[in-house]
């Protein structure tokens, strides 16, 4: 996987180019459809990141080809969006081309990580992080446009994607073309109906973790140190998303798709001990950052400091174990998870300052632990 780490240290100084190269004005015009994008394509493909990873083998192909299908009408209906309403015309086109090259993206990891190709995967990332440098460098320092961030957000996964599919067994769209037309049997129909809570689960799982971001302007002098809070935690978090847990989540994934009840509580331990020792880790990095560039910020005192590694020692084992439930197929537990995560978390828009700033560190680690609690449970039937 030493392709992937250093491709994902390209994608990390790729993050910096735009604030050097002063296009913030980019980042900004970037940020809504990227952020529209994120919560569809997870969750138009129902699930397909963690569900396909241990469907039976002989429910592979429809659920690709549901999965493909309902990525597509997505896209589509954003097109559609972009054409026929006018005020929203921009962002719903971009949306729609982030919508189908993340989800593609997505698909060719579960694929990967079903077949255990992680050779596959450290190269695709690999070039991913190149595409990001390449292109970023591009639109920032030669050819500055408004939308430049948003083609190389659509670049890099779509490089990433094609590179996987074209050497694994599942190439997704040749099983969906030919799936076309039977997609409307009781096969397909009943793949679909068995997709509800997943996708609902997603749904409301991507805007609870979104939740954390919009918060920071009703944070008062809490707003700069839960700024860095959010960066690093979401960068550690995708180190762990995209280069520390499919290798994890391949081996967890083949133990419960034979059944072996001994091998999934192993890996599990396993995977919560890393997630366990990232946070340290973590809460370490973001520590010293805090100190270091916030100095005289009055909102770092030691309370404060104490709050915020908590979070980071809960959430990071949370995010090595996001994809489990889906995976065991404990999708009502998932569902009601993110339905009572969402609605602990609303109620905080009430809240201002240092109120807010205990709340949501209270929900987000109490939650943590809750999500990490029914990924331990055994796993049942898939749909």
């Amino acid at each position: 996987m030493g392709g992937a780490l250093f491709g994902q240290g390209l994608n990390f100084l790729a993050m910096l180019l735009p604030i050097i190269g002063g296009e913030t004005g980019q980042l900004a015009y970037l940020m809504m459809p990227l952020a529209l994008a994120t919560v569809l394509s997870r969750t138009s493909i129902l699930g397909f990141h963690s569900r396909y990873l241990t469907v039976p083998e002989e429910r592979t192909r429809t659920s690709t080809a549901v999965s493909a299908t309902s990525l597509s009408v997505t896209t589509l209906l954003c097109l559609v969006a972009g054409t026929a309403v006018a005020p929203v015309r921009d962002v719903a086109l971009w949306t729609g081309l982030l919508v189908i090259t993340n989800g593609l993206y997505l698909m060719a990891v579960a694929v990967a990580t079903r077949e255990q190709r992680m050779d596959v995967y450290s190269t695709a990332r690999l070039a991913f992080g190149v595409t990001n440098m390449v292109i970023t460098s591009l639109v920032v320092f030669v050819v500055p446009f408004e939308a430049g961030l948003i083609v190389a957000a659509a670049m890099n996964p779509l490089v990433g994607a094609v590179l996987i599919l074209a050497r694994t067994e599942n190439r997704v769209l040749p099983a969906t073309f030919e799936d076309l037309p039977r997609m409307l049997d009781r096969e397909h129909r009943f793949y679909l109906a068995g997709s509800g809570r997943a996708t609902g689960g997603v749904l409301l799982s991507e805007i609870g973790f979104q939740f954390q971001g919009f918060i920071t302007p009703f944070l008062g002098q809490y707003q700069e140190i839960w700024a860095v809070v959010v960066r690093l935690t979401g960068g550690f978090g995708t180190l762990v998303q995209q280069i520390i847990a499919p290798p994890c989540e391949a081996k967890l994934a083949g133990c419960i798709r034979a059944a072996d009840s001994d091998g999934t509580r192993a890996w599990f331990r396993k995977m919560i001990l890393i997630g366990a020792g990232l946070g340290v880790g973590s809460a370490v990095v973001q520590t010293a950052a805090i100190l270091l560039f916030l100095p005289d910020d009055d909102a770092v005192t030691a309370g404060s400091l104490v709050a915020v590694s908590v979070f980071c020692l809960f959430w990071m084992p949370s995010a090595m174990c996001g994809k489990i439930p889906l995976m065991k197929g404990l999708t009502r537990p998932y569902l009601a998870w993110s339905v009572t995560r969402l609605v602990f978390l609303l109620p905080l828009l009430l809240l201002r300052d240092g109120s807010l700033f205990v709340a949501v560190v209270t929900v987000m680690s109490v939650t943590s632990v809750i999500i990490i609690w029914i990924s331990a449970r055994p796993a049942t039937v898939n749909q």
